[in-house]
């Protein structure tokens, strides 16, 4: 079972960070899914999801397991300090829930 990450191509900035890691991801056993590709959970286009180790993962604990499989231990270590995760998982949901679905989407 490979770890897979489920991400918007569609969206400017998933798609940005994706194709900029996509190599050493893939060279890691992580599979990318483009999401605009096929019929998935409608919540998988509100956060980053992901499967890794056989489990579910949405926003972003995925991007610290992708970053942790990838090599990042002590970047990932660091953003799982206590007052720091806060500042990462409150970012990520202003992302993810208040700017994201502002930006303009790829055209197909």
């Amino acid at each position: 079972m490979s770890d897979k990450v489920y991400y918007d191509e569609s969206c400017y900035v998933c798609s940005l960070e994706i194709n900029a890691i996509r190599k050493r991801g893939e060279a890691c056993g992580i599979e990318f899914v483009d999401l605009t590709k096929g019929s998935y959970p409608e919540e998988y286009m509100k956060e980053m999801a992901g499967e890794f180790g056989g489990n579910e993962t949405t926003g972003i604990e995925t991007f610290r397991l992708m970053y942790e499989k990838m090599g990042f231990k002590r970047t990932v270590a660091f953003s799982r300090l206590p007052v720091i995760k806060q500042i990462f998982n409150v970012g990520y949901k202003i992302f993810a829930h208040g700017i994201r679905p502002c930006l303009p989407k790829k055209r197909s």
